[in-house]
């Protein structure tokens, strides 16, 4: 997969006004790990990040301001509690000839033969899936075709082909599911109700009858 290059200023104040001043300034503070180094503080355009996040990259190019150039994936990311804008991230550098532990979303392609058709309801249960790789082989998505699922079909982690990378995780977890529509749920549900009422009433008046 190819990476997406970040521009990185290093940085030497700390704590939370200095913080806040780069976030008011447009920038994000955050932290580069590296094998048990001793962490790097920087700064990054917060809409250079915003840009490279949107694309759900996992690999990353880091370009720091004293020329020094790494590899590195996104360990964390901390968010405003009110307007949910980026206030801190923390990147973990990476080597490429060893496996690391990643997220990967699950993208869903085409349109469900039971929702085109059926008026299905399609439910997406996974989104994120966590796997195993040499960083050169991270996807930047799992794309699975939902185009041939009927109501009542689903998708599960086993349904996931490939060689590049080792899915951890239980095999029979549930990826999406389509079913079948509430308006169709909820009439059947009126209509075995409707069904049982009468024997319901017959049965009362006869112990009304058995009262007397």
């Amino acid at each position: 997969m190819s990476a997406h290059v970040l521009e990185l200023t290093l940085r030497e104040k700390h704590g939370t006004l200095q913080a806040k001043k780069f976030r008011r300034n447009g920038e994000v503070p955050g932290i580069f790990y590296y094998h048990g180094k001793e962490s790097i503080p920087f700064t990054v355009s917060g809409k250079a990040l915003q840009s490279t996040l949107a694309t759900e990259a996992t690999l990353l190019d880091v370009h720091f301001s004293n020329g020094d150039n790494r590899k590195c994936i996104v360990r964390d990311i901390q968010y405003h509690p009110i307007n949910h804008a980026i206030i801190h991230i923390d990147f973990m550098g990476i080597k490429l000839d060893e496996k690391i532990t990643v997220s990967v979303p699950v993208h869903l392609t085409g349109i469900s033969t039971g929702v085109k058709n059926d008026g299905g309801i399609l439910q997406q249960v996974l989104r994120e899936i966590e796997i195993e790789c040499l960083p050169g082989d991270i996807p930047e998505s799992i794309d699975l075709d939902i185009t041939a699922l009927a109501i009542g079909d689903a998708l599960t982690v086993s349904n996931i082909q490939t060689d590049k990378y080792v899915i951890l995780g239980e095999s029979d977890r549930t990826i999406v599911t389509i079913t079948a529509p509430r308006a169709a749920e909820e009439e059947a549900v009126v209509e075995e109700a409707a069904a049982a009422e009468p024997e319901l009433v017959g049965r009362k008046a006869e112990g009304a009858e058995e009262e007397k």
